[in-house]
């Protein structure tokens, strides 16, 4: 599995409008009014509470094999380390590419937007599909969130770290793919899944669109759930969390609610912005990505290529949201 992400296969420069700017002030019509609160009822009802506890974070296959390999060769997925955290609300889904144009519309943000045709034309195929997921950078994705804080009144943020690998995991649970059952599941005979999209669903589509098949993301409710209820936690483009990344911050990590390192750590070297932390899988390879749910991949907050990066909102709130 690749360590850095932050470079993409495809060699484009994805300049996205708008990304670094906080929401303006926006009077809003009563009209408007009402299609925001519509808006928070529908997210407020996707949102699935999760009783928080104790759990050991990290590369767990060592103290599940009791004294076994581990899974990882990795070393910023040790050491494994207890943490406890309170209780908080986690969205079912990653948001689709729908609600964020929805948002930036509601909020009075540019439409977003790349500065070249061919951009362009990326833009569409990556929306092309409904109700898949938005691409974004950190910057976007927080941003979102704090926008759902602000008009909501609740206490959304990005997840923490830790809260995201609670939640995949079944609340800590030694689960390594967060899929329906923990594990990953094809069509003996077509090589089609049955809980995650492989390279052969990809293949499908884009034979019968015509559209480039690594750029997919498929309907965020396409997979069935995992036993608590969250959707393509295992699949479907990866997911910004709040924390900044460091390599050895499980060396040192607070035991309650941890929230990463308190400042930047880790410099990009080609473009001078420091490094978040990205949670699950983008097109997961069952033989390599072992230990998805604690995974940890990077990139910087502005990222030119955004095009596997996606988002999900937690409230921090103890009591279960109605």
């Amino acid at each position: 599995m690749k360590r850095i992400i932050y470079r993409s296969s495809i060699v484009i420069i994805l300049l996205i409008s708008g990304c670094d700017r906080s929401d303006p002030e926006v009077k809003h019509t009563p009209q408007e009014k009402v299609q925001i609160q519509n808006y928070l009822n529908r997210v407020k009802t996707d949102l699935v509470y999760i009783k928080g506890g104790t759990f050991w974070m990290g590369d767990f296959c060592k103290k599940m094999r009791e004294g076994g390999p581990y899974c990882s060769p990795e070393k910023d997925t040790k050491p494994l380390h207890e943490v406890e955290l309170s209780s908080y609300s986690i969205g079912k889904f990653k948001v689709t590419h729908e609600d964020y144009d929805s948002y930036l519309k509601m909020a009075g943000l540019p439409k977003q937007h790349f500065e070249e045709k061919f951009q362009e034309d990326m833009l569409d195929t990556m929306t092309y599909f409904k109700n898949s997921p938005a691409v974004v950078t950190w910057a976007e994705a927080d941003n979102y969130c704090a926008w759902l804080r602000k008009e909501s009144g609740l206490p959304f943020s990005l997840p923490s770290e830790a809260q995201w690998e609670y939640a995949a995991r079944n609340h800590g649970q030694y689960i390594l793919a967060a899929t329906d059952d923990g594990l990953w599941r094809e069509n003996e005979k077509t090589g089609q899944g049955e809980n995650y999209a492989t390279d052969v669903d990809r293949i499908t589509v884009s034979d019968a669109t015509g559209l480039n098949g690594p750029l997919i993301h498929f309907p965020v409710n396409k997979y069935p759930p995992s036993p608590l209820g969250l959707y393509g936690m295992a699949d479907n483009g990866y997911e910004w969390v709040k924390d900044w990344y460091d390599p050895d911050y499980y060396k040192i990590s607070a035991k309650k609610d941890p929230q990463g390192p308190g400042k930047p750590i880790v410099k990009d070297e080609d473009t001078g912005q420091y490094r978040k932390v990205l949670r699950g899988g983008n097109n997961p390879d069952p033989t390599g990505d072992v230990g998805l749910t604690f995974y940890r991949a990077y990139r910087i907050t502005d990222n030119p290529f955004p095009v596997s990066t996606t988002v999900r909102c937690v409230v921090n709130s103890s009591e279960s949201i109605k």
